[in-house]
């Protein structure tokens, strides 16, 4: 969904209301594409006496702004938003600089445009002056911005700088006057003019413009080569819209349409002089808002189970689809849709995005260390299945080695300069005169016993080969399962954090280049040392895997739960004892999970809410049944030459669990 002007003037409607005044306490930077500002809003005029009687006064408010390619938007969100970086960029302790202890003093708008101004200052102590600074919100789509500027319109930094080199009109760099984007402009008749006024089109504007279209459809097919072949013209009313009106967006127009045909795709060709005007008379009704700020603002949602009753429920959630400050006639018909209202378009959109952008970003610190972990799980199930084709050839080294024995044992009757022999086998004890006849491959150059010690020398070979084979198996097994527990403890990663923790291990494991922040810190800090000031001896110190999830069951269990390799060991051989009870899925890689016996014993009920953790915190988290084992700590151990976490364990019992059933434990 792209925001567009008419979303924008009903946000900034709601934040003239509730930011006016308000002042900035901090600015930090939850994605590369976004800033996020903390806003200490006083309680309005309106609404002092209403506060002082309930006893509270000013809120803090989180203001999203995001310049995202597909998701750009400015909102209210509801939470503080989560940051992909620990370090603030540049751009960020600029606005920080200047912006921190500032109040806002107005937002604005350009007419009919995707872009919003804040702008806030402060009391100059010496001039008693103010000092006013703004903040630019450009929501153009791959284009979007967001640019800082002095009350001069100056620019004194920006989030994407754009060069002369990639846009000659509008440079936006540090120390160049902000030029606003270029205005929306149409071709009639091969003129460039300004777009209509929505509030102020009228059926003759409309018709003439749909006459200017379809003749220059008619001219680009008399352009084009006859052999060609062409669609026939499939303009729709709406496209006409967005075309010449001004800020008219295709959510707007097909809502436009549908209000005066009940259809929103209605074809160009179909439109006759009572469309125009009742087309005009529908798009005023609806640019009013522009004017009368009477917003109706709607969520559309898809229901993910549809059933009558959830479409008549319009608090139940579903996926959503769009939304407006208007009511959405285009989608109330529809079955499968649910449309949830709401006072506040900013709750709306914040509900509507729901940290999309902020997992966006975290899939792009994921992308290259799952890509390094699946390039190194293919390389060991091909280096597995490469070392099972060798260990098949075990039988070839015990063929070669009866051949060796027969022709000692018939070097008499083997005569130089044969290719092959045909001998009885004696070796395989059976009755005399039924050996079985063996036919034997030679080499022309050499006599029997010659034969004979290239054939003893080629067992011997495969023999040493052999030999070397079991602990390269059981190495690769190692590093596969290690590989496999990587990428689940990657997938189970929800927060920059946890993902960094796997990255830190991944590094330690060999498999990427470079020092974790987590090592640089630490060395940093400096490590323990020795006398005269040197390094302590011993092995290196691995990354650390943060805290493990700690549960309390209804029946006063604590439930212990290791989302990666670190905490998997931390949680089974630190934490609990041997009484405990070990929970872990069958046959993939996933957390540990511990149920903290204290000496008691453990109703079922419990172990079947761990084994339902222990599915959900798994590779096999999307499947509805999984399979889970569980058994006394005492009986875990820890796999032969692996990393941490890894174990083998006995005496376990199986259980089936649903991954679904974990997701209420943990939002209790």
């Amino acid at each position: 969904m792209n925001i567009d002007a008419i979303m924008l003037a009903a946000v900034a409607d709601e934040w003239r209301l509730l930011l006016t005044g308000a002042r900035i306490d901090t600015i930090i930077q939850p994605t590369e594409h976004s800033i996020a500002i903390q806003c200490y809003a006083p309680i309005s005029r309106d609404q002092q006496g209403v506060g002082e009687k309930e006893g509270r006064g000013g809120q803090n408010r989180w203001l999203y702004l995001s310049a995202h390619p597909q998701m750009a938007r400015a909102h209210i969100t509801a939470l503080k938003p989560p940051k992909i970086a620990s370090e603030p960029p540049p751009f960020v302790m600029l606005l920080r600089k200047y912006l921190e202890g500032t109040r806002i003093e107005t937002i604005e708008q350009p007419r009919w445009d995707r872009v919003l101004h804040i702008i806030a200052g402060y009391r100059n102590p010496e001039s008693e002056e103010r000092v006013r600074f703004r903040l630019i919100i450009e929501i153009m789509g791959r284009v979007s911005n967001i640019v800082f500027c002095d009350e001069a319109s100056m620019i004194l930094g920006s989030l994407k700088r754009v060069g002369a080199d990639v846009n000659r009109y509008r440079v936006i760099i540090p120390g160049v006057p902000y030029m606003p984007p270029p205005p929306q402009q149409r071709v009639v008749a091969g003129v460039t003019l300004p777009r209509l006024e929505p509030t102020q089109v009228t059926a003759a504007q409309l018709s003439i413009a749909a006459e200017e279209s379809a003749n220059a459809v008619t001219e680009q097919v008399t352009r084009a080569d006859e052999k060609r072949k062409r669609k026939p013209d499939q303009s729709k009313v709406w496209q006409l819209l967005t075309r010449n009106l001004l800020g008219c967006s295709p959510l707007l127009a097909r809502e436009v349409v549908y209000r005066t045909t009940e259809d929103s795709e209605t074809a160009l060709k179909e439109a006759n002089n009572n469309l125009w005007e009742e087309l005009a008379w529908n798009m005023r009704d609806l640019a009013a808002l522009y004017e009368s700020h009477q917003w109706h603002p709607q969520l559309i949602e898809r229901a993910t189970s549809y059933s009558h009753e959830a479409a008549s429920h319009a608090s139940q959630k579903g996926v959503p689809i769009v939304a407006a400050p208007y009511v959405l006639e285009q989608y109330a018909g529809l079955p499968e849709m649910v449309v949830r209202e709401s006072p506040s378009i900013n709750v709306l959109l914040d509900e509507y995005f729901a940290r999309a952008e902020w997992s966006d970003a975290l899939e792009n610190i994921r992308g290259p260390m799952r890509k390094v972990l699946q390039s190194q799980r293919e390389r060991c199930e091909r280096k597995a299945l490469l070392l099972q084709q060798d260990l098949a050839v075990s039988k070839e080294a015990a063929q070669y080695r009866l051949y060796g024995e027969l022709l000692l044992a018939h070097q008499h009757e083997v005569a130089q300069g044969a290719s092959s022999v045909s001998l009885q086998n004696y070796f395989e004890g059976g009755e005399p005169g039924t050996e079985e006849t063996v036919t034997v491959p030679l080499d022309p150059r050499y006599d029997a016993v010659g034969n004979a010690n290239r054939l003893f020398h080629k067992y011997h070979k495969l023999r040493r080969a052999l030999a070397l084979l079991p602990p390269q198996i059981e190495q690769n097994t190692v590093e596969l399962a290690t590989v496999r527990q990587l990428q689940a403890d990657l997938a189970l990663a929800e927060t920059p954090a946890e993902v960094a923790l796997v990255k830190a291990e991944v590094q330690t494991a060999g498999y990427m280049r470079g020092k974790s922040k987590i090592e640089e810190g630490r060395a940093r800090k400096g490590g323990k040392k020795g006398k005269g000031g040197k390094q302590g001896k011993g092995k290196p110190v691995g990354p650390g895997g943060g805290v493990p999830i700690s549960l309390q069951d209804r029946n006063g269990f604590n439930i212990l739960i290791g989302k990666n390799s670190r905490q998997n060991e931390e949680v089974t051989f630190h934490q609990a004892t041997g009484t405990d009870i070990w929970l872990h899925a069958r046959g993939v890689p996933g957390a540990h999970v511990i149920i903290k016996s204290a000496g008691r014993t453990v109703p079922h009920e419990t172990i079947e809410r761990a084994a339902s953790l222990a599915a959900y915190y798994s590779e096999a988290r999307g499947s509805t049944n999984v399979s889970v084992d569980y058994t006394q700590q005492r009986h875990v151990r820890h796999m032969k030459g692996a990393g941490p976490g890894m174990v083998i364990y006995d005496h376990e019992r199986t259980i089936y669990a649903h991954p679904d059933e974990a997701v209420a434990q943990l939002n209790r």
